[in-house]
């Protein structure tokens, strides 16, 4: 198998046929998915570095979801970069730290960029991400050791000399510590300047209460004065020694620990605000709400005596970033995320700005939204009690707040676009159908330019999903486009993941599946395994037949990509066509609307079909026409039913005489039948086709 029959290798560059530099494929359009982290690897005995592999799929693809990490390489393939437009990370990164530099030269209140609980709230959590770990265990953002006046990262737990200094870097403020050491330091905090750096630090007193059966302490400071957030510099020096938040501008909140004589520090952390509440019955994340009115002073913190006075004591928050929106049963694993505010103007105009800055740095189109149905409803967050939202009339999970956010994130994403001018806005929707999803405006569905369907094609995928699949052509049908990935789960691979057969198979019916959904100009092609981990590294024994391949080159059928098909074509006249249902509605593959849906016409008819039910068979061969070839899928109304795979072949007959494409490029004998597994896929050249093209 000579997967990579386009290249050409010379004197160690790698080059291009010239019948590969095409569109890049003749009949379709081709795209990554978060390519990365290239390794060196061997490719049909031959090695291949990095660099060379990076460049090879550089020249594999037309567009990128996700970046080639390479400016130049992004602007020639149309990457779009990722975004999460939604989210705020717990634990600031990059994109959080650049929002607060420009929150604080502007004028505005960073806090004004977050969602928050206007109550006392529990929310469910099914499994809590190790993520919140940050949060959950008071981790400070970073932990400065000062010796001898050279700084370095404090890694805990920690020796320390007299005269030694930590630095606790916090990414909110607080009011209370735990420590665990051999002795008590002095404490100071810093005090910001005009310019936004530390002016001077000032003692802080702070009274220390015995953690019993720690060995720690709990130590609480009352702050009498608004504590500004600032920047890690001091006297025209930074304190960081290489966090790359701090480094993108962060504002933070920090503490100056100082030892007279040597000591120990075993921990040190943020006293945290949240709870995780464990019965036999389920877990819960407590979260405290933040009214306003408690903060009698208005200065962002409710200090004791405030606290005993408050007005409204269903709202328990000292600061107002201790009540933000955490969706705490639904975070990815190892993730912490806060949701984001869009009804802040100042807030808006400084994020959609953030976009721009970053697709200018790297060279990017647009950028795909990813989870774009993971908004406030109650896929989200599963409210136990309270759960009522400070800047919206509603509670989290609702449908109400749902379909709200859903309208202002709409109206976000066409502020990016009207700033940036990009045609290039994606989503990842995976299998949802916009038409049936009732939380979702037509606004936002307006605004998105490309759609990310994600695992949307798998072997199995059966004839009955196939026939509600309608919602691809009505995309087409308003001139968007569309990443449609064929993926291997639930295939014969997966079932038998060391044989080769199967994988080659697998592909083979993927392509032939993507092949009834292309539509040139507006779909791209993607084949991936069965995981929802991307990348461009090597494959292993779980996710190829043989470990060590690079996996876009594995997964990717580039030599029968390489065959022309030509152009979808209208079905045959007279030939049975195949019927879409939409919850009862149903329309023809001809048909230019469904149910007052606009469809661009598919043209899938029946070559074969048994047990009909309505328009409905139990089974049955769906084709496809093109200019120069067929595309044929063997499925039952079932998917994922494995007994199926073993079905006895079905023999059926073209009509015309083609070649089967096989998975080396290379075509099959001229036949006027071919035949076809339970769940199976093929590609067919015209043979006139192909006499008249040279093949």
């Amino acid at each position: 198998m000579n997967v990579l029959r386009t290249v050409v290798w010379l004197g160690g560059l790698l080059l291009l046929s010239p019948d590969s530099l095409a569109q890049v494929y003749p009949s379709t359009g081709t795209a990554w998915v978060l390519p990365g982290s290239w390794q060196d690897t061997v490719v049909d005995g031959s090695p291949v570095t990095a660099g060379q592999l990076k460049a090879w799929e550089s020249q594999h693809a037309d567009v990128v979801f996700g970046s080639m990490q390479d400016r130049a390489m992004n602007q020639k393939m149309k990457a779009m970069g990722y975004m999460y437009a939604h989210k705020f990370d717990c634990r600031p990164g990059k994109q959080e730290a650049w929002l607060s530099q420009q929150a604080f030269q502007s004028g505005a209140d960073i806090e004004d960029a977050y969602l928050h609980f206007a109550q006392d709230t529990e929310l469910l959590v099914d499994k809590p991400s190790r993520g919140l770990d940050y949060l959950l265990e008071g981790q400070p953002y970073h932990l400065l050791l000062i010796r001898n006046n050279q700084y370095s990262t404090a890694r805990l737990p920690i020796k320390l000399q007299a005269g030694d200094q930590l630095i606790l870097i916090s990414s909110y403020p607080f009011d209370s510590l735990e420590l665990n050491a051999t002795a008590i330091p002095d404490f100071l905090r810093h005090a910001a300047d005009e310019s936004g750096n530390v002016g001077h630090w000032q003692p802080l007193a702070v009274s220390w209460h015995d953690n019993r059966g720690t060995g720690s302490q709990f130590g609480q400071f009352t702050l009498k004065q608004h504590w500004q957030s600032t920047f890690p510099r001091f006297e025209d020096r930074e304190l960081n020694s290489g966090e790359p938040g701090l480094a993108a501008g962060l504002r933070v909140w920090m503490l100056a620990l100082s030892w007279q004589q040597a000591s120990r520090v075993e921990s040190l952390s943020i006293v945290p605000w949240l709870e995780l509440i464990r019965t036999e019955e389920q877990q819960a994340l407590a979260i405290p709400g933040w009214d306003p009115v408690n903060d009698k002073n208005s200065d962002g913190y409710v200090d004791e005596r405030e606290f005993a006075t408050r007005a409204n004591r269903k709202a328990s928050a000292r600061f107002r970033h201790q009540a933000r929106l955490i969706p705490a049963g639904y975070l990815w694993p190892g993730t912490c995320w806060y949701r984001v505010n869009f009804l802040d103007g100042a807030i808006n105009k400084l994020h959609a700005q953030w976009y721009q800055h970053d697709w200018q740095q790297q060279g990017l189109a647009g950028a795909y939204n990813d989870d774009m149905a993971k908004l406030l409803g109650s896929n989200q967050f599963k409210v136990l009690s309270g759960g009522k939202i400070q800047e919206l009339p509603y509670v989290a999970g609702s449908q109400q707040a749902e379909y709200e956010y859903a309208l202002q994130l709409a109206g976000f994403l066409q502020q990016v676009k009207s700033l940036t001018g990009t045609q290039w806005l994606a989503a990842n929707i995976s299998e949802l159908n916009l038409w049936h999803y009732a939380p979702w405006p037509p606004e936002l569905r307006e605004v998105i330019d490309v759609w990310l369907r994600e695992h949307y094609l798998t072997p199995a995928i059966g004839l009955g999903r196939l026939q509600r699949y309608w919602d691809n052509f009505a995309l087409a049908g308003q001139h968007d486009k569309s990443l449609i990935m064929a993926s291997t789960k639930g295939g014969r691979s997966q079932l038998s993941p060391s044989s080769p057969s199967a994988w080659q198979t697998d592909i083979e019916t993927g392509l032939a599946l993507y092949y009834l959904f292309n539509i040139p100009g507006q779909t791209y092609y993607h084949s991936w395994n069965q995981s929802y981990r991307y990348g461009s590294g090597h494959t292993d024994s779980n996710n190829w037949a043989k470990p060590g391949i690079a996996k876009n080159i594995a997964y990717q059928p580039t030599a029968m990509l390489g065959v022309d098909l030509g152009i979808p074509e209208p079905a045959p006249s007279g030939a049975e066509l195949v019927v879409f249902n939409n919850k009862g509605k149903e329309a023809d593959s001809a048909a230019a609307a469904i149910d007052g849906i606009p469809l661009e016409p598919s043209g899938w008819y029946w070559l074969q079909r048994s047990g009909w039910f309505g328009g409905f068979p139990n089974q049955g061969v769906i084709a496809r026409r093109y200019s120069k070839g067929l595309v044929l899928y063997r499925g039952i109304r079932e998917r994922n039913n494995t007994a199926f795979f073993a079905a006895e072949p079905l023999e059926v007959r073209l009509g015309d005489d083609y070649q089967q494409v096989n998975f080396d490029g290379s075509l099959g004998p001229p036949v006027k039948r071919v035949k076809l597994a339970g769940y199976q896929g093929v590609i067919l050249k015209n043979v006139v086709a192909g006499k008249r093209n040279g093949k």
